[in-house]
């Protein structure tokens, strides 16, 4: 059995049940989801670089006590990616995280991607991210829509609607040919859907596709023993 987890990297549990119950919808059937977050008192966002110091080593622990577990891979859901480094040197079982997947598989999906941010204050990091997978020359722009977490969840026609406006501005002024959210909009997925019809370009939603790059890295650890090199560059300390 293909055992998969979803961590948020936050010190509250609102969002789990709702996770999971839309994993559900999307998993394979014979693939065994769990989602969890860490422990309370640890921030309930990771909008601000102190808050993934915070929370790191709450979260590389409980990637390896899932390791431990005989999980198959894990996903640290935030688009920030914070940790991943730090997590794939830790353990051998694949771990991914949102931004690194959704703009490898939008990479395939057309010439230029975007990516629409909750807030102008997630440009560097996401940025920065884009720069470290290699694929700067795949980036069309990064647009805000000035919502932060907590507004995207009160007000769910309004983000939405921002997501289109600024799409569109990606697509004809920018040049994407895809459109990366930054934030899952995929419990709203007739709508998304809608939009993705309207547009007429992809729009990767990080729920779906992280989850289903999860799948495919962890049927190739269990299928070819493929998973992250230990060469260099996630190389495990010494002692671990």
């Amino acid at each position: 059995m293909v055992k998969i987890v979803w961590i948020l990297p936050v010190g509250i549990g609102t969002y789990d049940e709702r996770m999971l119950s839309y994993i559900k919808r999307i998993k394979r059937p014979d693939v065994e989801a769990e989602v969890c977050h860490l422990k309370s008192g640890l921030p309930d966002s990771l909008e601000y670089h102190y808050y993934e110091h915070l929370v790191a080593d709450d979260l590389l622990q409980k990637i390896m006590d899932y390791e431990r577990k005989g999980f198959s891979a894990a996903i640290i859901g935030c688009f920030y990616d914070g940790g991943l480094r730090e997590a794939r040197e830790l353990v051998r079982m694949p771990v991914v995280a949102e931004e690194e997947a959704c703009i490898h598989v939008a990479a395939t999906l057309g010439h230029k991607f975007s990516i629409i941010v909750g807030r102008r204050k997630w440009l560097p990091k996401m940025e920065d991210n884009v720069r470290l997978y290699g694929l700067s020359d795949k980036l069309a722009s990064i647009r805000p829509v000035e919502y932060s977490t907590s507004q995207m969840t009160a007000d769910r026609k309004g983000y939405l609607d921002a997501v289109r406006r600024e799409a569109e501005k990606a697509i004809k002024g920018d040049g994407a040919e895809v459109i990366v959210l930054s934030e899952e909009a995929s419990f709203d997925f007739e709508d998304l859907m809608k939009l993705q019809s309207e547009l007429r370009v992809p729009i990767l939603d990080p729920l779906i596709v992280t989850w289903k790059f999860a799948e495919l890295m962890a049927d190739l650890y269990h299928c070819a023993n493929i998973t992250h090199s230990k060469l260099a560059a996630y190389e495990a300390p010494p002692g671990k």
